[in-house]
């Protein structure tokens, strides 16, 4: 079971750290970027090192990670994409379509680790068996959890008749999940509005909207924002009482209500598989696109007893964890 205190004072934690992080190691064997859209949890990068780790890398001694992200508008991704270019990076990481976009239009060279939905529909590679080029990487499979989602919120609010959809839609990667996500509330005969959210403002202008526009359910479409957010977006949710899906356990640790999705910090420690195989000479053009494996429900039973709902003991006995 999950402390909530733990999980707020390591989400602090992140919102502290710098632009740009750089492992001091004037003498370092490797050089690894980091590209994200927003900063990554702590415990995200800690199963990227530790995968490294175990795999013989050590920052300061054989390794150095440079980490950058925007900050509040994406326009600057593809400047920081150049920076690491020049920066001669052995290996890119890049975490979320934007981010990995601008990864593969700064360089067509160097290798590059993608993180994120759909690395075929988003140009990135020729197909998930033969990526081609300088990119290969994992698929984390967002849009075909969007039905599950819906049919899960649904049981544990089954007064549900209208759905609010938070989306960046600035995001191009949330298209065919939103495609998924209305077809599948059409589905089950429900309403719904969709409204566009990435920073702290608009997210409290979105949950905001959908309160007093007769919305009784939201469905949050991944982006790395709503991460990022974790903890307002929580807050919104309770003072509102509006019962809330994510993809991403981070947001039920920050006191939401349910997710259903892959584990993100797997895929980062995965990522650093391919890392080591390319620092040891394999092409990423000749490394299949990982697709996601595990999938996992989460519950908070807080949370649900804050907004007066009681989760049927069945979805309970499903869940791979309830968080009380």
């Amino acid at each position: 079971m999950r402390r909530r205190a733990f999980i707020t004072k390591l989400a602090s934690a992140t919102i502290a750290w710098p632009l740009t992080l750089r492992a001091q190691s004037p003498g370092a064997a490797r050089k690894i970027g980091f590209l994200a859209t927003e900063p990554p949890t702590p415990a995200m990068l800690s199963a990227f090192r530790d995968g490294l780790r175990e795999r013989g890398y050590v920052e300061a001694q054989n390794l150095s990670i440079d980490i950058r992200w925007p900050q509040g508008s994406l326009e600057p991704i593809s400047d920081l994409a150049d920076e690491l270019v020049r920066s001669k990076v052995d290996v890119i990481l890049a975490w979320a379509t934007p981010a990995c976009v601008a990864a593969q239009r700064a360089t067509s060279v160097i290798p590059i680790v993608v993180i994120v939905g759909d690395p075929v529909g988003s140009g990135l590679v020729s197909s998930l068996a033969r990526p081609g080029a300088n990119i290969t990487g994992l698929s984390i499979l967002t849009w075909d959890l969007s039905g599950k989602q819906v049919e899960l919120l649904s049981q544990v609010a089954p007064g549900i008749r209208r759905l609010g959809i938070v989306a960046n839609l600035k995001n191009p990667a949330v298209v065919p999940i939103l495609r998924e996500l209305q077809a599948a509330i059409r589905v089950l005969d429900l309403q719904f509005q969709t409204v566009d959210a990435r920073s702290a403002d608009e997210f409290e202008g979105a949950f905001t909207r959908l309160s007093t526009e007769g919305v009784n359910g939201v469905v949050v479409v991944p982006d790395p924002s709503v991460i990022a957010h974790r903890n307002r977006i929580a807050e919104l949710v309770e003072t509102m009482r509006l019962p809330t899906v994510f993809q991403r356990r981070e947001n039920v640790e920050a006191g939401g209500l349910m997710s259903y999705g892959p584990r993100l910090t797997d895929e980062f420690r995965q990522a650093a598989v391919y890392v080591d195989q390319i620092l040891k000479g394999e092409k990423p053009a000749d490394l299949p696109v990982q697709q996601v494996t595990r999938v996992e429900l989460v519950i908070n039973l807080k949370s649900a007893k804050a907004l007066g709902l009681t989760v049927p003991p069945t979805l309970l006995a499903r869940a791979d964890e309830v968080i009380e």
